[in-house]
């Protein structure tokens, strides 16, 4: 059986992010990820100046900027394309002195896999659960493989094999509503460099489009997604995923239709919206655990994942600061809790005004959103992404 030190359950952003902030530490550290492979196919991701400043920490942080672009601004419209509200990001990165990058997920975990070199992440490593005797935990995997460590992290996502072991009876809550996202290159920009477009219609149905920058061959690439609200379970037809989200956006302002009817079927993923309620606690003994895994949260303030890689750097700062590493988890979790739950919950009160249904209601939203101060919004988020994780 091998023998490790910190076992990190998970090799998606947090996880990775949590490995290299380990082995800064001087811990030994191994990452293992079901998954055979890293696939191309992905999300976009937004990385707000909190996600920034921390990979500026971990030292990858032009890297991360290199493979994305930066975001200056956001603008909100009805479906018809009418503008309602503004939303300056650059204002606030320059306050903040760290910039906001959007770049895909595929594309960050190439940069953090650079980072930690090789040998470290183990892939088609299906974690099936674990053991904890005499202060070590003893992981198992579905191949029969066995490993041991002195503490365990499970940063396996939302349907995490550790959490179901720590948290039987937890469940993953179903946010009524679903998601479809695409990533397509074009010859020509169909939105100014750096700029975010969302777009509010009938129905509930929200749409985003994200410059992710330039593409091979002087093409640019573009990331977009259909929120709507669905039933729990919902499918899609064999090959049916775009004309499911144009059957959405018929007749919404350009470029909304012509950029999904561009993007090849292979390239959508349709995923339902789920979070997690918070935990009374994040672990056990030698075991815990770090990003969706512990928190899953809805989108809506596009900080899952910059909430996951906050967690790493702290986990990080308390075992190198603790050589008790159970009790170092606990300080981790007592520190992180609060701020996960706060953002989760604001994440949910800037999902309600976003997907409503009855037409009178979007019709006051729309009214709300042209009538507020434009720094409204902004100190809101700003509350978000300037706190001081490390303090």
């Amino acid at each position: 059986m091998q023998s490790r030190g910190v076992i990190i359950i998970g090799g998606g952003v947090g996880g990775l992010c949590a490995a290299i902030a380990l082995r800064q530490a001087g811990l030994e550290v191994a990452v293992y990820e079901r998954a055979e492979s890293y696939r191309a196919l992905g999300a976009g991701l937004s990385l707000w100046p909190n996600a920034m400043r921390a990979f500026e920490l971990l030292g990858v942080a032009r890297e991360v900027a290199g493979a994305g672009v930066e975001w200056r601004e956001t603008v909100m419209h009805r479906w018809d394309g009418k503008v309602l509200s503004r939303l300056a990001v650059d204002t606030l990165c320059r306050d903040l002195g760290q910039p906001t990058v959007g770049l895909l997920r595929a594309e960050l975990h190439q940069v953090l896999l650079r980072a930690l070199g090789p040998d470290v992440v183990h892939l088609g490593a299906a974690c099936t659960g674990f053991h904890v005797g005499n202060d070590r935990v003893r992981v198992t995997f579905a191949d029969g493989r066995q490993v041991e460590g002195d503490c365990l992290v499970g940063a396996d996502g939302l349907h995490s094999v550790v959490r179901q072991q720590l948290f039987p009876e937890v469940r993953a809550r179903y946010k009524g509503r679903t998601s479809w996202r695409g990533v397509v290159s074009v010859t020509s920009p169909v939105l100014p460099e750096g700029s975010q477009f969302e777009l509010y219609g009938p129905g509930g149905a929200r749409v985003g489009i994200y410059h992710m920058g330039r593409g091979p061959e002087g093409t640019w690439r573009m990331y977009w997604f259909l929120m709507a609200p669905a039933p729990a379970g919902g499918r899609d037809a064999e090959g049916g995923h775009r004309e499911a989200v144009l059957s959405h956006v018929r007749g919404w302002a350009e470029p909304v239709e012509s950029l999904i009817r561009s993007t090849p079927e292979s390239a959508i993923l349709r995923t339902d919206i789920h979070d997690l309620e918070p935990l009374p606690h994040w672990g056990d003994g030698p075991v815990t655990l770090l990003g969706d895994a512990a928190h899953a949260m809805v989108t809506d303030l596009a900080q899952g994942a910059c909430q996951a890689i906050e967690d790493a750097l702290v986990l990080a700062k308390h075992l190198r600061a603790d050589s008790d590493k159970v009790r170092a988890l606990r300080t981790y979790e007592s520190r992180r809790r609060p701020r996960t739950a706060y953002v989760s919950e604001l994440s949910l009160k800037a999902g309600s005004l976003r997907y409503l249904r009855p037409p009178l209601a979007r019709w006051a939203r729309d009214l709300l959103m042209q009538a507020l101060p434009r720094s409204v919004a902004l100190n809101t988020l700003r509350s978000v992404v300037s706190h001081d994780f490390l303090a």
